[in-house]
């Protein structure tokens, strides 16, 4: 009985340690789906294609906002009933900043939430010995470098310091009393990002690609126990906890095309190496009977965006987007602590750019998770320490409002010799007209 308890205690976090891949970290990327890997250029390009700082040239820009993921998930039981999640909105923010130190070179630092997700279910639900509530955030610092050689390919790079944050709360089956248990964490990750845009077709077509690397993050926390019975004791207790998670190398490439003076498509395929996420060992440091690795054996998955922008007027701007958001995960160890399942998001959005250098874009996405269902056999790899799972189908529905305001400040782009205005003419001084001299007095006249 021991051994099932800590096992399923277990499986929760190891769901946790993949987490979400947010992508929403700008108004106007959110408004166009994400499909921004060759469009992008202003300071949100610190997130999704650091190529991109050097498109504005000199000058600088600062961007700061918030999104608001506000979900609504749903299970459903083999015997029919269903049982909702608590409401519950997750705020992951950005702020972005960037600097043209020369037409050719530019700097920039981002600072976002790249993974998150969160889950609240309500008390005495049929899943509260797998999930009650759980929460992980990952926060990056990432400082690029950008240098165009030439007026239309430009190249960046940079480094990411990551903090990620973990917590879980579930209740605990003794058979004749419930417990409860929390586990919290902390680890500390250094990745790499790249990325690079080049204007294949002059002022018609371009194309972006950035890669941001595998991260390793060492997670060190502890693990409180409550309502633990007497002949428990002595083996489960508050202790420390630690284990390793990969946050996965992440591909985005793209292609942007101005249709008319007016209006700019963007089309991108996001690719994602779950695979990395193979199995989580989450070790208990004064009881090592008590760890157990855990399976999950996800999948590398691959999305789809499209995205429009049209310039209503000089200052306005109104967007459109699409995605296809595969699930990496398998129906067979797919539970409650993270009830993903392929997204269909609708997107719309709008900017405007104010005279002075503020602007504001807002973007909205409308979440739809098909269908997925959960078959969960076992939650380990050793048919021996079998927890059993937690059959049925997961659904749901979220809303993503996303705000980013900011303020830039960019130099008039140089002109070409032969683009140079000619020079005024200069004012020829006409010669004064000579002074007709009258006759001396008794001369004749001519």
């Amino acid at each position: 009985m021991t051994r099932l308890m800590v096992v399923v205690l277990l499986f929760a976090a190891s769901a946790h340690g993949a987490g979400f891949r947010i992508d929403t970290q700008a108004g106007r990327a959110t408004g166009m789906g994400g499909a921004v890997s060759a469009l992008v250029e202003d300071s949100s390009s610190n997130y999704y294609n650091p190529a991109g700082l050097t498109a504005q040239g000199k000058g600088f820009e600062v961007m700061a906002g918030d999104t608001l993921i506000i979900p609504q998930l749903k299970f459903t039981g083999p015997d029919g009933t269903t049982t909702s999640s608590v409401f519950s909105v997750s705020p992951p923010p950005h702020a972005y900043v960037r600097a043209g130190l020369m037409e050719e070179l530019a700097v920039g630092v981002g600072f976002f939430t790249g993974y998150g997700a969160s889950g609240n279910w309500p008390d005495g639900w049929v899943g509260q010995f797998k999930a009650l509530r759980s929460s992980l955030q990952t926060f990056n610092l990432n400082v690029n470098l950008a240098y165009a050689p030439h007026r239309r390919i430009s190249f960046g790079a940079g480094v990411n310091v990551v903090r990620g944050t973990l917590t879980i709360e579930r209740a605990l089956d003794f058979v004749d009393s419930v417990g409860a248990v929390q586990l919290g964490g902390g680890a500390w990750g250094v990745g790499f990002n790249g990325g690079i845009r080049v204007e294949v077709i002059e002022n018609l077509m371009w194309f972006g690609g950035a890669v941001r690397g595998n991260t390793d993050l060492n997670f060190s926390g502890a693990a409180h126990f409550t309502g633990v019975p007497q002949e428990f004791q002595s083996r489960i207790y508050d202790q420390a906890i630690r284990g390793k998670v990969q946050l996965p190398l992440t591909g985005q490439f793209g292609l942007g095309f101005k249709i008319f003076d007016k209006l700019k498509l963007g089309l991108d395929v996001t690719y994602v190496n779950w695979q990395s996420f193979k199995e989580l060992r989450i070790e208990f440091v004064e009881n090592d009977d008590l760890t157990v690795p855990l399976a999950k054996r996800w999948f590398d998955t691959a999305s789809f965006h499209i995205g429009v922008e049209y310039d209503v007027t000089r200052s306005l701007q109104a967007r459109l987007g699409f995605v296809y958001d595969p699930t990496p995960t398998p129906s067979t160890t797919l539970t409650p602590d993270l009830p993903d399942a392929t997204r269909i998001k609708v997107a719309a959005g709008v900017g405007y750019q104010h005279s002075s250098g503020f602007f504001a874009d807002l973007g909205f996405q409308f979440v739809v998770l098909l269908s997925q269902p959960a078959t969960s056999p076992c939650v380990t790899a050793a048919a021996d320490q079998c927890a059993g799972g937690l059959p049925g189908t997961y659904s749901g529905t979220a809303q993503v409002l996303s705000l980013s305001l900011g303020f830039r400040k960019t130099a008039a782009p140089k002109l070409n010799a032969e683009e140079a205005p000619p020079a005024p003419e200069e004012k020829k001084e006409e010669p004064a007209p000579a002074k007709e001299e009258k006759p001396a007095e008794g001369q004749p006249q001519q």
